[in-house]
């Protein structure tokens, strides 16, 4: 048996050597290797929110990275095809609702918007989305987790949208239990079940990867900052100098004179010394310390995955750069989120907030407005590209005229009452329709 469990043991460690990049010369992947004993850990960093709150409060970068995303998701709300849709959207600030729910989700890890439904149950059953009528929806309330704790069974049938999640909820000091229904949860850093469990059912703050990162830029910032204040440093050389400071006359006495010295160099700008005293000054240098504390910023603003331009409002870096494109990315980066994050919890609200005005769920269909509109110049621009692409498609024979003027029309080249032939202004004036042809 000891003869097997030995062979067994070399097998395993040629395994290791040979399972991955390996360099049995530089030591590369092996024992030898400096990196080879490298372990992540789990920090636990999340069960601390007094210093996550600590950080959001204090720390400017912490902020931005928990605010501009929620801000930009919710800069231009949703559109509605029914005005009655709209003032019920904007009655309960649904926007502003969404964006503190996902932000204080950012911050520690989860949140919820607390629904108050009248339905004819109490809080710890489901929601009778049956018996729904209008006035059923009292209020919307955003809560983090550091306030509402998981109880109660946790929903493990396979097929549930909400495997894996509590089945009720309790706020802190307080007895009365809420079903999962009535809560709208939002997510920081999703975590796999299991670490959800180790979790105590909370995902992470999105803090947590960056806190090393955000505190070598202060610590770089502040030793940068202790620099500045010694770049210069005078230098004087005193003959007998030990000799003078054996007593503390001569101690007071030494300090006494170039506390003088100090004070004239300062004010007159002479430096008066004794013939056998020499000067000096020595000067720090602090070349690349500016491009360091950037780089840090860069850095952070990548991996939350806003650009430099948006983050650090700095102006694009590069040849020819521009950041148009940076933003096209980020635009699409935050319409990922809208759809992922927001769309099915709002699914939720529509259904509730038609319920509550005695509306139908169609009235509800919306689309998602301009997050950045484009300025002026960017618009005559694009509509000058567009009209040069639709003339050329025409006269190749690509395109009817009718066909490029529904898309002239539909991309607001013109009047939505031009025709074919037709010229506009005689349609204005009451003309009989026979105008200047196009």
């Amino acid at each position: 048996m000891g003869d097997i469990d030995e062979v067994a043991n070399k097998l395993e460690e040629e395994i290791k050597i040979l399972d991955g990049l390996s360099n049995l010369a530089t030591g590369l992947g092996t024992e030898k290797d400096k990196a080879y004993s490298n372990v992540w850990n789990h920090s636990g960093k999340n069960f601390d929110h007094v210093s996550l709150a600590a950080r959001y409060r204090e720390d400017w970068i912490s902020q931005k990275v928990i605010k501009i995303l929620p801000q930009d998701m919710t800069r231009e709300w949703r559109i509605f095809e029914s005005d009655k849709a709209t003032e019920a959207d904007e009655e309960f600030n649904m926007d502003k609702v969404f964006r503190m729910a996902y932000q204080w989700a950012r911050l520690y890890g989860t949140s919820f918007i607390v629904l108050d439904i009248k339905d004819g149950r109490t809080t710890d059953k489901p929601v009778n989305w049956a018996k729904l009528k209008p006035g059923c929806l009292k209020s919307l309330n955003v809560v983090d987790r550091t306030r509402i704790v998981a109880t109660g069974a946790i929903d493990y049938a396979p097929m549930s949208i909400t495997y894996g999640e509590p089945t009720m909820y309790q706020f802190v000091n307080q007895p009365t239990m809420i079903h999962k229904d009535r809560l709208i949860r939002f997510e920081g850093t999703e975590l796999p079940i299991y670490e959800k469990m180790r979790n105590l059912w909370y995902s992470d703050s999105v803090l947590i990867p960056l806190l090393g990162l955000i505190d070598n830029f202060h610590t770089t910032a502040s030793a940068a900052s202790q620099m500045v204040q010694e770049a210069n440093i005078d230098v004087i050389t005193v003959e007998g100098l030990r000799n003078m400071l054996q007593n503390p006359k001569g101690t007071a006495a030494t300090l006494q004179r170039f506390s003088d010295w100090k004070m004239i160099k300062s004010v007159f700008g002479a430096s008066i010394l004794d013939s056998t005293e020499t000067f000096d000054q020595k000067n720090i240098q602090l070349g690349g310390v500016n491009e360091l504390l950037w780089q840090y910023l860069r850095v952070v603003a990548a991996s939350v995955s806003i650009p430099a331009t948006r983050f650090l409002s700095n102006s694009p870096s590069g040849l020819d750069a521009t950041g148009y494109s940076d933003m096209v990315n980020y635009i699409e980066v935050l319409r990922g989120l809208q759809k992922d994050i927001f769309e099915p919890r709002l699914k939720v609200m529509d259904t509730l907030l038609a319920a509550n005005y005695g509306l139908s769920i169609e009235d509800f269909k919306y689309e998602w407005g301009n997050m950045f509109p484009e300025s002026a110049s960017d618009k005559e621009d694009r509509l000058g590209k567009t009209s040069e692409r639709l003339v050329k498609m025409t006269e190749q024979g690509i395109l009817s005229t009718q066909s490029a003027l529904d898309e002239a029309i539909n991309q607001g080249l013109v009047s939505s009452t031009a025709k074919v032939g037709i010229d506009p202004k005689s349609i204005k004036e009451g003309n009989d329709g026979k105008g200047k042809d196009l």
